[in-house]
């Protein structure tokens, strides 16, 4: 059974009354609602970070302040950014891996709700923006153009920086605070090997939602060669 159909038998089993449906999209909305302000606060948290991080470095900022607390000296300032940086990002991906969830079962809800097509336009109108989504379905209804077959290829290579460049300043950030902190001390290796553990996990969770859509796609055309 593919995803999707998994999706449209929980909804069937679990969902059975119109009250329950419309309750289920009202606390939905809002939690996708949460998940795009927490993406946006931790979206600004990594641009920050990854900004200040060469300013302190080159010591153009002596001074960073974080709510009530002031953070002096630019040795500490480089041995934490790295571990704010790589929490972020981690806790970013997490996030974003909820919230896909959460709009594919939107989407399928409202198609079960208001019994429309699978492919309808109305449901389209109805899911939440996605950049992501408006350039799939622009280059699925408009596959035969040129234009649009040139400004698809051009993605790919956007969307593959825009998903690893971030791993890109995690490595910057580590071997900079690396060659600043020069570990001896116990301490001094725990702030190094931090953000690197939590780099691994982030890798590790990315390899998993990947090979599971993977797995899942292989599933689904499994089953339509069956049929």
């Amino acid at each position: 059974m593919s995803k999707e159909q998994r999706i449209l038998s929980y909804i069937k089993e679990e969902l059975k009354s119109e009250n329950a449906k419309e309750k289920f999209l009202d606390i939905l909305s809002q939690r996708m609602e949460d998940n795009r302000k927490a993406l946006s606060r931790l979206f600004l948290v990594l641009l920050l970070t990854a900004i200040a991080f060469p300013l302190i470095a080159e010591t153009k900022i002596t001074e960073i302040s974080i709510g009530p607390f002031k953070i002096i000296d630019s040795n500490i300032a480089l041995a934490i950014i790295p571990s704010i940086f790589t929490y972020a990002y981690y806790k970013y991906l997490l996030i974003w891996f909820d919230f896909v969830e959460q709009k594919r079962t939107y989407r399928f809800l409202t198609l079960d709700y208001f019994k429309l097509k699978p492919n309808s336009f109305l449901n389209d109108r109805l899911n939440p923006f996605s950049i992501s989504d408006s350039i799939s379905r622009h280059h699925t209804q408009e596959r035969f153009d040129a234009i649009g077959c040139l400004s698809y290829l051009l993605w790919i290579p956007t969307a593959f920086v825009l998903i690893f460049l971030p791993f890109g300043i995690e490595f910057y950030l580590i071997k900079e605070m690396f060659e600043t902190i020069k570990p001896v001390s116990f301490i001094d290796w725990v702030i190094v090997l931090v953000p690197i553990l939590i780099a691994l996990f982030t890798i590790l969770s990315l390899i998993q939602v990947i090979k599971n859509d993977l797995k899942g796609g292989k599933n689904n055309e499994a089953e339509k060669a069956s049929t």
